[in-house]
């Protein structure tokens, strides 16, 4: 059983939380707060990524762009993003940042497009071309205050330079919030650098760190998912196990502490069920927006804290504006979840992808 509202199947994208694309729109004009989930009304959509005023939507390989980006109406209602060089291929990866986008093409070129100027630049390669070794090429890219790129090869790169990689460690995956990198290894590891004044990085200090270091407090685990958002971090380990640490001003931690605002050490998270008592939970993916967080469990079930004020964490069963530590969201997928295909949280808003 579905129990969220009058979702239907012919369409695989929903989505809750701030908008400002005219798909979604009633007489008085744009609905910018989109309380629960809600169907993407857009032909044939395969996945989104969420911009701050703005939508990016894909079609297989096709990628269209709406949101306030103009003061032409008809421009902010979807339209094709199409790199201007053939050559290049068509749009394979697209990261949303404020005033850009960082796309990856199927001919792993990187080309900036400038969201209020509908201007596409090509970003001169980086990365060295050496016939001795493997062929290196982009696997995932991510916006901070600049753009960092993952490879193929496990090293990562502060775009255009290479950032200064412990010896021996390949990294498999990397998360962005504002102003910090996490980043994970193939051993399970988790490595940070960036800014740390809100403990985002989890190295026990509000240092800044220019290079990855090693988050010395989850040695010993293995983390298998990570996630980055605002000025805080969640990752999960293999135990299903659930961490969090950075800033906490509403409650993103899924940490019942409203006096304390900064985390800066990784903590176990502990879910609790209506009468208040510790409950054994499974994580199986986290995501962090901007100042919430989410997470499904391998029953199926999300669960959400942190502020709720655009409708981010959709309808929560209990009605409670910001919830400080993680409360189940009334959202419920049938067949132990196997009907979501990904979820997705970033800047003010969730979408939720199935099959």
């Amino acid at each position: 059983m579905r129990n969220y509202s009058s979702v239907t199947t012919d369409m695989p994208v929903y989505y809750t939380g701030l908008n400002a694309s005219p798909l979604f729109s009633n007489q008085d004009g744009i609905i910018t707060s989109i309380l629960h989930l809600t169907q993407i009304p857009f032909p044939e959509i395969t996945d989104i990524e969420i911009g701050w005023n703005y939508f990016l939507l894909w079609q297989n390989t096709k990628l269209y762009i709406t949101g306030k980006i103009s003061e032409e109406d008809e421009k902010n209602r979807p339209r094709l993003m199409q790199i201007p060089e053939e050559s290049s291929g068509s749009c394979k990866l697209a990261i949303p940042g404020r005033d850009s986008v960082v796309v990856l093409s199927t001919r792993n070129e990187i080309w900036k497009y400038k969201i209020y100027d509908d201007t596409w630049q090509k970003v001169t390669p980086f990365i060295p071309n050496n016939d001795n070794i493997q062929v290196e090429y982009v696997i995932k890219l991510s916006q901070a205050g600049c753009t960092v790129i993952l490879t193929n090869l496990g090293r990562v790169f502060n775009a255009p330079l290479l950032v200064e990689i412990p010896k021996r460690i390949k990294f498999v995956d990397l998360a962005c919030g504002f102003d910090h990198t996490i980043l994970l290894a193939e051993n399970g590891d988790v490595y940070s650098m960036g800014m740390g004044i809100r403990g985002q990085l989890g190295h026990n200090e509000l240092e800044n760190c220019d290079n990855p270091k090693l988050i010395e407090a989850l040695a010993g685990l293995k983390v298998v998912q990570i996630s980055a958002g605002g000025w805080h971090t969640a990752v999960v380990t293999d135990q299903g196990d659930l961490y969090t640490w950075g800033w906490n001003s509403n409650g993103e931690l899924g940490i019942e502490n409203k006096d304390k605002k900064v985390f800066a050490v990784p903590t176990l998270v502990d879910f609790k069920n209506d009468r208040e008592e510790n409950i054994e939970i499974n994580v199986k993916k986290v995501e962090c927006g901007n100042s919430f967080t989410i997470c499904l469990t391998d029953d199926g079930f999300f669960w959400g804290c942190g502020t709720n004020k655009y409708g981010q964490l959709g309808k929560l069963q209990r009605n409670l504006e910001n919830p400080y530590n993680f409360v189940k969201l009334d959202i419920y997928f049938s067949l132990n979840s196997e009907t979501v295909k990904k979820f997705k949280c970033h800047e003010w808003g969730t979408a939720i992808i199935t099959e």
